[in-house]
């Protein structure tokens, strides 16, 4: 919830009132699209963070897999100074990422805190000086784009079914994945490359 969105729904009272099922339903159907598509691509995503983030800022961020912020950034999640409940996710995310606790005071008090704090409590992954962040985050995406698609998408699938799972399944989905990597070009060339001490040069 940017400062621009508390703008668009002051100037939609009116269509909100008795209405603001059908008139807000189309908006969500948006939002929950973009982040079930963050969650489901097999790609990871990376989050460069700077400015203000707020809202559903941070639930978008919170979709994503890594989050680098600038060392300026401030974050708010501000939804109850308006009188409404959290949306985009966060408050499935949050407790996932910063525990049922953290969530609870950021979402029930709307305190803002600084990048710092994002940090410490495990919002975003690294820190850098604001003039770093697009090269920090660019060789960041050349790393993981080196890397192998076919183990990257495994664990990331991996990692989304973790909270739901129980031990025991999640044993079984890491054993599936597992062979389903070796029977891959990638997992040949990874092998390949730590026996012959290189590099690996994945597809």
């Amino acid at each position: 919830m940017a400062g621009g969105d508390v703008g668009f729904f002051h100037a939609s009272l009116d269509s909100l009132g008795d209405h603001g099922a059908a008139f807000l339903e189309p908006v969500f159907a948006d939002a929950h699209g973009l982040i079930r598509a963050l969650r489901n691509m097999p790609q990871p995503v990376i989050a460069a963070v700077e400015g203000a983030v707020a809202g559903f800022g941070i639930s978008l961020m919170a979709a994503c897999d890594l989050a680098i912020a600038s060392q300026a950034c401030q974050f708010s999640l501000a939804y109850c100074h308006i009188g409404t409940c959290p949306d985009g996710g966060s408050t499935w995310f949050l407790p996932r990422l910063i525990g049922l606790r953290k969530a609870s005071e950021l979402a029930l008090l709307g305190e803002p805190f600084d990048a710092g704090a994002a940090e410490r409590i495990g919002l975003v992954n690294r820190l850098v000086e604001p003039p770093a962040l697009e090269r920090t985050v660019a060789e960041l995406a050349t790393r993981l784009a080196q890397g192998s698609a076919t183990a990257q998408a495994a664990t990331k699938a991996l990692l989304n079914a973790s909270m739901e799972a129980s031990l025991g399944q999640q044993l079984d989905a890491e054993q599936q994945a597992f062979i389903r990597c070796t029977g891959s070009a990638d997992f040949a060339e990874g092998v390949t490359a730590f026996v012959e001490k290189r590099k690996p040069g994945f597809q």
